[in-house]
């Protein structure tokens, strides 16, 4: 572990002192020692040459005794070691502690300086002339005692010098350092993303300005951090939002790779999509492996195409479900720059696999009977109008078979619509497995089939007749119920022999066919101009043409009968009556050419037109002056279509209808005889804002026991019952005890025929709610014309 700035100070400075110290120590106390030696050698010279004088003539007159009285007197000085002075034969004239003497016989006066002493040999001369020599021992332990305790002196304090350097330095790199650690601090809390801390100093020196601008830094870093953490919150959000809205989105959405043309994200809805995680989406050629092989070439060089440029685009193809199946997909994109560099591909996925499905379904029921499968009238007209010019153009002979059930009426009268439909599909299923590959078999309407047989003569047509009759006779029909064979009559024409256009031909087999039924039916009759019947089916045909002419160039118009409230007289509604206009401006009522128009399968076009048309009026009334409400008359047959129901939800956005002001009206046998279809289809318009009426009631067996299972919003009372009410006892008391009956259970009631003042009053008197009659007002256009207008 690293020291501490601090202790590395202190042990620095300690080192630095204590050195510089010593050298000064040994410095002081080499010149100081070098300096007492000069003054020693100095005082040693100055007492040789006063001794030099002294003995000078002890030894001139070789007096014994004065050398002897000089030496004594040395003897007291305690720094003198030992003395010798001799002759100058060498001869010791006086000395003491001779023991000490080294017995150097150097007659120089150099002085030596040995261990603790100095030896001093002094040669004594008079006038030049040798007398002899002393030699002296001088002790200098003194002097070296007085050395060392200096030393010792210096060197305590050194010491106590250095423990007070080393003391203060320790304190003023503490005061240097506080900065240091608290900056340190900061630092280590900056680490811990700890913004709130502060370093808590205020002193000028550059410390103080590091610290100031550190706790400027944390201050703004924890502003920036509050922002930032605010802004991630946002993002956060906005980031969940946008989570939830991708994953809600019924779509997958999607960014791909412009180059690899792999995805680099995708949505939630991809797993649902194709049933593979999110992350196998992501892999590199997920999409590629995943086209149909006979899109893929198509789509890969279309989407080519698309990079070059920038712009949107949408394909329709198909990829592979991990379940193995293949969907339909509508792939909608965006081609676009980033900040005008990087470009991006970005877009959705959508499933449209059912849409497909629907388009493939309204492909086919426009060529197709949607109950049997078979081809429709208007395609078997087409296909009849092919074979015709076929014919003709190579000179070949063909057979067309009308065929048209003989109990069918029976079976739907007693046992209902969904039994009729039973018996059509088996009808229909009987007739086409007689059929070779290249005849051609369509359902005309209700009960009547068309059978084209190409290259036939009559011969060949009856016999197929005869096959058919044969194969419909082996159908049994509810065996849990009642036992039924199928029988029909079958009306054969040839052409081009018989007519050279398809109406003509459906006219004359038509004709054919109700002689084959006058004749005892279940049999086949060959077209002959003998036939009764052809007067009756060329005005037939000739009314189907007025029809088509009508619904193509909008002869059709509405005229409206009031409703009126009986209680305050006041008009409640209006009820929509179909009118067409011939060409000289008359009108034609439906009971005219309603029948044809079922017949020829034109019906469907004309509910359609009434529908529409009284959804537009009622919608152009509210942006009037008076808002009404209308009833508009249903058939049956629009039991469990939802097409109808569709159609009535987009005439309601399309004119800003209001959908609680419209009535539908159905009749009673209808709704009872398709019980579920009718109940259904009532609480699916029901749930538009949409009111119901039941028609015609109490004409129908099961009218009451049905009643309370139908949800229906008022009934309109048969005018059987009410045009003879001032008259009839017995229509009286039916009308009353059906205006209880549904007053009972929260229904409307609604008179028709109200026809004078006195079924009026009676019908007032009942408590019936609605009166609708002649006797009220006369049908008119002009009704709404007002509305509309104010």
């Amino acid at each position: 572990m690293q020291p501490r700035l601090s202790s590395r100070l202190v042990i620095g400075v300690s080192l630095i002192v204590g050195l510089m110290l010593s050298l000064f120590i040994w410095n002081n106390a080499k010149l100081t020692l070098n300096s007492q030696k000069e003054q020693l050698k100095q005082y040693i010279d100055d007492q040789a040459d006063i001794l030099s004088i002294a003995l000078e003539p002890g030894l001139a007159q070789d007096d014994q005794t004065l050398l002897n009285e000089i030496i004594r007197r040395l003897k007291k000085n305690p720094n003198i070691i030992y003395a010798v002075v001799y002759d100058n034969q060498k001869n010791i004239k006086a000395s003491f502690n001779l023991k000490h003497h080294p017995h150097s016989h150097s007659y120089n006066s150099q002085t030596l300086i040995n261990k603790g002493s100095v030896d001093l040999n002094l040669a004594i001369q008079q006038n030049g002339k040798p007398l002899g020599e002393i030699h002296l021992g001088y002790s200098i332990s003194n002097l070296i005692k007085k050395n060392r305790a200096a030393t010792m002196v210096n060197i305590a304090i050194a010491i106590i010098g250095l423990l007070i350097t080393m003391l203060l330095t320790a304190l003023l790199s503490f005061y240097i350092t506080r900065g240091l650690r608290w900056l340190e601090a900061g630092a280590r809390a900056l680490e811990k993303n700890d913004l709130q801390f502060r370093i808590p100093l205020n002193s000028n020196d550059e410390i103080g300005k590091v610290a100031r601008s550190f706790n400027a830094l944390a201050e703004h870093l924890q502003q920036a951090s509050i922002k930032l953490k605010s802004e991630h919150n946002i993002l956060e959000s906005k980031k969940r939002r946008m989570e939830t809205l991708l994953n809600s989105v019924n779509a997958v959405v999607l960014e791909i790779d412009p180059a690899s043309k792999d995805f680099l994200f995708v949505s939630q809805e991809a797993e649902k999509l194709l049933g593979y995680a999110c992350e196998q989406w992501l892999q590199a050629g997920f999409w590629e492996k995943h086209l149909h092989p006979d899109d893929r070439d198509w789509v890969v060089s279309t989407i080519d195409e698309q990079l070059m440029e920038t712009g949107n685009f949408s394909l329709d193809y198909r990829l592979r479900h991990r379940s193995g199946e293949y969907i339909w997909i509508r792939s909608i994109h965006s081609l676009g720059y980033d900040n005008g560099q990087k470009l991006h591909y970005r877009g959705l996925f959508l499933n449209i696999t059912q849409e497909k499905k629907s388009e493939q379904r309204i492909l086919y029921l426009a060529n197709h009977d949607s109950l049997t499968g078979l081809h429709n009238r208007n395609h078997f007209q087409d296909q009849l109008a092919h074979q015709i010019n076929y014919a003709v153009r190579f000179k070949l002979e063909a057979a067309l078979l009308f065929i048209d059930l003989d109990q069918f009426k029976y079976i739907n009268d007693t046992l209902g619509h969904q039994s009729g439909d039973k018996c059509l599909i088996s009808a229909a299923q009987a007739l086409h497995s007689s059929l070779r590959e290249v005849d051609f078999i369509g359902r005309l309407g209700g009960d009547e089939f068309g059978i084209i047989l190409p290259r036939t003569n009559k011969e060949g047509a009856l016999k197929v007749a005869k096959n058919l009759l044969d194969n419909l006779a082996r159908q049994t029909l509810f065996p849990d119920k009642l036992t039924l064979t199928l029988s029909a009559s079958i009306g054969i024409t040839l052409f081009p022999a018989h007519g050279a256009s398809p109406s003509e031909l459906l006219a004359r087999a038509d004709a054919a066919m109700y002689t084959a039924k006058r004749n005892g039916r279940n049999q086949a009759h060959v077209y002959s101009e003998a036939d009764k019947e052809l007067l009756n089916m060329q005005t037939k045909i000739h009314w189907e043409s007025r029809i088509r002419h009508a619904l193509d160039n909008d002869l059709f118009i509405l005229h409206y009968q009031p409703i009126v409230d009986l209680r305050t007289n006041q008009i409640a509604h209006y009820e929509a009556l179909l009118r067409m206009q011939d060409e000289d401006g008359s009108l034609i009522y439906p009971s005219d050419f309603l029948e044809i128009a079922e017949r020829f399968g034109l019906i469907s076009d004309i509910d359609k037109w009434v529908l529409n048309k009284s959804i537009q009026v009622q919608g152009e009334t509210r942006r009037g002056q008076e808002p009404v409400t209308l009833a508009v008359n249903l058939s049956g047959r629009h039991f469990g279509n939802t097409e109808f129901v569709q159609l009535v939800k987009d005439a309601l956005k399309k004119y800003d209808a209001d959908p609680h002001a419209l009535i539908f009206e159905v009749t009673e046998t209808a709704a009872v005889e398709n019980f579920a279809q009718a109940k259904s289809f009532i609480e699916s318009l029901h749930s538009l804002g949409c009111r119901f009426a039941l028609d015609d009631f109490g004409m129908g067996y099961s009218s009451f026991q049905y009643l309370k299972n139908l949800p229906v919003d008022m009934v309109k009372i048969d005018g059987n019952f009410v045009r003879n009410l001032h008259q009839n006892h017995d229509d009286r008391v039916i009308v009353k005890a059906m205006c209880e009956l549904a007053r009972g259970m929260h229904i409307n009631t609604v008179a028709e025929f109200v026809e004078n003042e006195e079924i009026r009053i009676l019908l007032q008197e009942f408590g019936i709610d609605y009166g609708q009659g002649f006797h009220i007002a006369h049908p008119d256009a002009h009704f709404i014309q007002t509305a509309m207008t104010g």
